[in-house]
């Protein structure tokens, strides 16, 4: 083929291309919702406190954690802006429960990794109402080594755990403007 023949049909595929995503794009049903100072709250809801997350499992501080880091969340994302108190809403959040499985086992019979699942309820409500603006329940699960010592298997856990809630708190966040 001559170097002109090839270009046209580059170019020609390049077209082809171009319009099959268009098409792709249009008929999928797939559309951006609302625009970057859209609310799917009420116009009066502007600004949320953040509760600490109360921790109905076994493990301690992990609710201390969960709070800090959806705070942060908050404070970088955007749409309500989080304060101390007097908010138009409050978010509450409970981690609801924490459950290890056994996946693997060694030769001998004793365990070798777990899988760790973490679940969380949230709430967000109008402030001074009963009334719920939003909730979701959330789970995060991530695998972890079980080893020889009580100490090392406790800490593998804690990080998996830290693994599930940096998992969570942005599924939070952008689930509270999700309108798909």
């Amino acid at each position: 083929m001559t170097e002109p023949c090839i270009k046209r049909i580059m170019k020609a595929t390049t077209v082809i291309g171009a319009a099959m995503a268009v098409a792709l794009v249009a008929g999928c049903g797939y559309r951006f919702s609302g625009g970057p100072n859209d609310s799917p709250f009420p116009g009066n809801v502007k600004t949320v406190v953040l509760e600490s997350a109360i921790n109905n499992t076994t493990i301690t501080g992990i609710e201390t954690e969960l709070t800090n880091d959806l705070r942060r969340e908050f404070a970088l994302g955007t749409g309500l802006k989080p304060v101390g108190s007097g908010g138009d809403a409050v978010l509450k959040t409970i981690i609801s429960s924490y459950e290890d499985t056994t996946t693997m086992y060694r030769a001998d019979g004793k365990e070798l990794t777990k899988i760790g699942t973490l679940r969380v309820a949230c709430s967000l409500g109008k402030a001074g109402t009963n009334e719920v603006l939003w909730h979701k329940r959330l789970s995060s699960s991530h695998a972890y080594t079980v080893t020889d010592t009580i100490t090392g298997t406790l800490a593998n856990r804690r990080r998996a755990i830290s693994r599930m809630i940096k998992d969570i708190i942005p599924r939070i966040h952008r689930s509270m403007y999700d309108n798909f």
